[in-house]
C-alpha cells in the first residue's frame, strides 16, 4: 500500500515541485492543498502517513495547521516537515520543538527532502509495528 502524504502549500509551484521531487516514487501517493483550510476538510479522510506543510500562508499559518491536527486524534502524531525561506530563525523556537517537525530550507534540496521523507515513513512504520505487536 502506497504511504499517503499531504502537501500544504500557498505556492502552486512549490506543490509541483515536490510532487515531482516524486514522481518516481510509487510508493507515493501525494494530495496537494493550497491552503490551510483545504488541508484540514481532507486530512480526516485522509489519515496522511506524512504531512509536508508551507509554514507561511495567508489563511492559517502552518503552527496552527500543525497544532489542529494534533488535536485531531484520527492523525495526532503525524510527522510534519515544515517548509520555510526562514529555517535559521525558525529553528530555535520551542514551538517547533514541541512538535517534533522537521524544519527543511527552501528552495528544498530534493535529495534531502527524499531522504527525509523515507526516514520518517520508516520510523513511523517501525512505531506503528511495534505497537501493533504489543
Amino acid at each position: 500500500m502506497a504511504s499517503r502524504i499531504l502537501h500544504i502549500d500557498d505556492d502552486p509551484i512549490i506543490l509541483e515541485l515536490v510532487k515531482m521531487i516524486f514522481s518516481d516514487d510509487l510508493s507515493l501517493t501525494f494530495v496537494s492543498c493550497l491552503n490551510a483550510r483545504d488541508a484540514l476538510a481532507v486530512v480526516e479522510d485522509l489519515k496522511p502517513d506524512l504531512i509536508i506543510s508551507d509554514i507561511s500562508m495567508p489563511d492559517m499559518g502552518g503552527m496552527e495547521l500543525a497544532h489542529r491536527f494534533g488535536q485531531n486524534p484520527a492523525i495526532a502524531g503525524t510527522p510534519i516537515i515544515f517548509l520555510s525561506g526562514r529555517t535559521r530563525d525558525l529553528e530555535v523556537y520551542d514551538a517547533f520543538r514541541d512538535l517534533e517537525a522537521t524544519v527543511m530550507q527552501k528552495p528544498v534540496d530534493p535529495g534531502q527532502l527524499r531522504s527525509t521523507v523515507r526516514q520518517l515513513l520508516a520510523s513511523q512504520q517501525q512505531q506503528m509495528t511495534q505497537a501493533s505487536n504489543q
